[in-house]
C-alpha cells in the first residue's frame, strides 16, 4: 500500500495582546491510499498540520485520520468544512465524531 498527501488549503489565525504576538497557521491536506482492490473500501483520509509562532518560537502540531471516505468528493467536501471553520488538529477527532465519520 502506498499513502499519498496532498495540500487542500491554508488559512492563518493572527492575535496580539499586551505581551505576545500569536500567529496560527492551520493547513488542511487530503490522503489517499492506493492498491485497495475493492472500490467500497475508505480509501480517503484527513489531515491537520497547526505551525504557530508565539515570539519568535515555533511549536507544531499534526493530527491524520486515514480511511474515512470512500470518495474524493466525500473527502473534499469534509476538508472544506475544517477549512471554513478553522479546525485545529487537537479538535479534529471530535468534529469526525459530531458528523458520524
Amino acid at each position: 500500500m502506498h499513502l499519498f498527501k496532498k495540500i487542500y488549503g491554508k488559512t492563518t489565525v493572527n492575535s496580539e495582546n499586551e505581551e505576545t504576538t500569536h500567529t496560527i497557521m492551520l493547513k488542511y491536506y487530503k490522503t489517499k491510499y492506493n492498491n485497495f482492490s475493492q472500490n467500497d473500501e475508505k480509501k480517503y483520509g484527513v489531515g491537520i498540520i497547526k505551525t504557530e509562532i508565539v515570539n519568535n518560537e515555533i511549536n507544531e502540531e499534526k493530527q491524520e485520520f486515514n480511511h474515512i471516505c470512500k470518495q474524493k468528493c466525500e473527502v473534499e467536501h469534509l476538508l472544506s468544512i475544517l477549512l471554513k471553520n478553522k479546525v485545529t488538529p487537537i479538535d479534529l477527532k471530535y468534529v469526525l465524531e459530531d458528523m458520524a465519520i
